[in-house]
């Protein structure tokens, strides 16, 4: 690979990830008082979270490259502070899952 090649793999990259980057930031500026170890933390998950929902979206529905920046703009900008809330509510129904099923198969003792 040589020097032309790479740096054009990496601004397509970063051409990719800037919507979802800047939707994390503009998050940030809405919270001032974050420490630094959080808005790290709130990057990498409104990044990550944001191009592969995108990815998704993009996809199952086929829209094109301006529409999956706003998705993906939009995304990031909610997806620090709705992960963890998704989170517990994904650990919540799988934890009452073994309940519901034994409730649902198995008799009712007396």
């Amino acid at each position: 690979m040589d020097l032309r090649t790479f740096l054009q793999n990496a601004a397509d990259i970063a051409g990719s990830l800037s919507p979802s980057l800047i939707g994390s930031a503009v998050a940030q500026a809405w919270k001032p008082a974050l420490p630094w170890r959080q808005r790290f933390l709130q990057w990498v998950v409104g990044s990550t979270v944001s191009f592969y929902a995108t990815r998704a979206i993009v996809s199952a529905t086929g829209w094109g490259d301006f529409v999956a920046q706003s998705i993906a703009f939009g995304i990031a900008l909610l997806a620090f502070d709705a992960t963890p809330r998704i989170a517990r509510a994904v650990i919540d129904t799988l934890t009452s899952v073994p309940g519901r099923i034994a409730d649902r198969f198995l008799p009712e003792k007396d």
